[in-house]
């Protein structure tokens, strides 16, 4: 399924059938450039309509999520002995970044680059776009943790910051 599908598919109903109404529907086979071009009419004329797209981009972000990253975490997780160990094992495995660490009691990650092909293909990809990133740290930290996470967007390179800041927290700090 291609990803532009999986924001609708993953959508209340209701707001799926008033946003497709205004835009149409996009191909299953649709090139990469026609699902960015679509994806940001999703998130343009859900903004219009006034349908908060946050956890549907989240959603379909803990989709990108693979299960071997997600496998890979977790024996991470349980051979470190405390989360900032955790976070440079993380690091060193390349999963999250490679710039994951701990700052005021919250996990701070940060993408030196845009790791999703979306936003490289067109100009101006609506902001909520980075939701789907969030959803991916939720769901990466989460599962390890065997808790929910809350992760906030602290700044990201659609919004023209030089690198994507999220943080993390609703964990605990130290491993008992």
């Amino acid at each position: 399924m291609n990803k532009a599908k999986r924001i609708i598919d993953n959508m209340d109903s209701q707001d799926a059938l008033k946003i497709c109404k205004q835009i149409g529907t996009v191909d299953e086979n649709a090139t990469p450039l026609k699902q960015a071009r679509y994806i940001n009419d999703i998130l343009n004329t859900a903004e219009k309509l006034n349908i908060c797209i946050n956890d549907t981009m989240r959603k379909c972000g803990g989709c990108c999520l693979s299960a071997n990253a997600v496998k890979t975490a977790r024996k991470l997780y349980a051979k470190s002995n405390s989360i900032e160990e955790f976070l440079k094992f993380l690091n060193d495995a390349d999963i999250g970044g490679r710039n994951l660490h701990i700052s005021d009691d919250k996990i701070i990650a940060v993408y030196k680059k845009c790791y999703c092909n979306i936003p490289k293909k067109i100009n101006n990809i609506n902001k909520n776009y980075c939701e789907c990133s969030a959803g991916w740290y939720m769901k990466l930290f989460s599962e390890v943790f065997g808790k929910n996470v809350t992760v906030r967007i602290i700044d990201t390179i659609v919004n023209g910051a030089s690198e994507c800041t999220f943080e993390i927290t609703g964990f605990q700090k130290d491993k008992s």
